[in-house]
């Protein structure tokens, strides 16, 4: 019998591609950082930077729908980044940590996907350029913990299909950590419930018999609203306890609602008005993210959907159901609500350069995938 190759290892005993998994995605959200940092808002912001700016490091509430998420995470972020300077650049700081978060969680979720490391550090920093998702990480917005929990999200239900497909043991765990995420989701953005749909089919899709398991699908529920409420619960708390900024009564049963639901939100969808022209925009602001690749992104999703089919449900409910919204919403700064899309747009493009590839490879022989990367399930 044959004995397995030892594992080469460094100078200091440390496995080389053991760092390489663990440095990819640390370098693409180093390089995202710094662009981020390289255009940070020195100081106050005006509308709803400001207000982001001042109501997590009072730990107090912030306008509909409370973004109890954001503020809890602002008001920790604030007191570990006192050395940084003043609580407005503080919290802008935190947008580009939670930036550089996004870049190198893609680099994770690309090299699950394709098992490539260098076309998902390609990736993450294509994330990291975008301009959107580069403006975002200049000032204080809780769109950029929405894009970070995202990109969380999809490598834990990633992770929770090949381990479910390859029936290793702890896979249910990866299950329960994806709803506790989404409950932090449903505490920081709304938009989060554009997503259910998609999970919804994505978790059929990978396991169909799973409504048979009452008892673990009522986990996962349990999960899900326990973490929502216990982050929801800030609002009415800091309300009674008097915070200096307290949006509306969120202390009193109608104030509450009124707050959490966004009811002075309700009424400014237009969901089927002038769909050529904003078909026509979609387009435009593609090609003004992603560039040139734009065109390369429907090519793209038809590769995933024949590699990785169960993914291109969850992400094309995800694009199709978001940019649909973001098109038919009249009242906000629409241009961050399309940060979801970029997210699966570049992780399609992703699957789509690793296939290519894998037939260059094919063709004219290589390496191959990276030995110790999550490939393909």
């Amino acid at each position: 019998m044959t004995a397995a190759p030892a594992t080469r290892r460094g100078p200091a005993g440390l496995d080389p591609r053991a760092l390489l998994l663990a440095g990819a995605p640390v370098l693409g959200g180093i390089v995202a950082y710094a662009l981020a940092r390289s255009v940070l808002l020195p100081g106050q912001g005006f509308w709803d930077t400001g207000e982001f700016q001042a109501v997590p490091p009072l730990f107090g509430t912030a306008h509909p729908t409370g973004y109890p998420s954001y503020v809890t995470l602002g008001w920790l972020a604030s007191l570990a980044l006192t050395p940084a300077g003043e609580p407005a650049l503080r919290m802008n700081l935190l947008s580009a940590i939670l930036l550089a978060a996004s870049a190198g969680l893609t680099v994770v979720l690309v090299r699950q996907l394709t098992g490539r490391t260098s076309v998902a550090v390609g990736a993450g920093l294509l994330l990291a350029l975008t301009p959107i998702a580069w403006r975002m990480g200049a000032f204080a917005d809780p769109h950029t913990l929405h894009l970070a929990l995202t990109a969380l999200l999809l490598v834990v239900l990633v992770g929770w299909e090949g381990r479910r497909r390859a029936d290793a043991p702890g896979a249910d765990r990866w299950l329960v950590g994806a709803a506790a995420i989404y409950g932090v989701m449903l505490g920081n953005h709304s938009l989060t419930t554009l997503l259910a749909p998609g999970i919804a089919l994505y978790v059929l899709a990978v396991e169909p018999g799973i409504l048979r398991r009452r008892r673990f699908i009522g986990l996962c529920a349990g999960v899900l609203l326990a973490t929502t409420v216990a982050l929801y619960l800030q609002l009415p708390i800091r309300a009674a306890m008097g915070a200096p900024l307290v949006y509306g009564k969120p202390n009193t049963w109608d104030g509450f609602w009124y707050v959490v639901l966004g009811a002075q939100f309700l009424g400014v969808l237009d969901p089927i008005g002038d769909l050529g022209r904003r078909l026509g925009d979609l387009v435009e602001l593609a090609g003004q993210q992603l560039g040139i690749l734009a065109a390369a992104v429907p090519a793209a999703f038809v590769v995933v959907a024949a590699r990785r089919p169960r993914f291109a449900l969850l992400t094309g409910a995800w694009l199709g159901l978001t940019c649909w919204f973001a098109a038919s919403y009249t009242n906000a700064d629409i241009g961050r609500y399309y940060l979801v899309p970029v997210l699966v747009a570049i992780a399609w493009l992703g699957v789509a350069a690793g296939s290519v590839a894998d037939a260059a490879e094919g063709f004219f022989g290589g390496p191959g995938q990276d030995p110790a990367a999550d490939g393909p399930t």
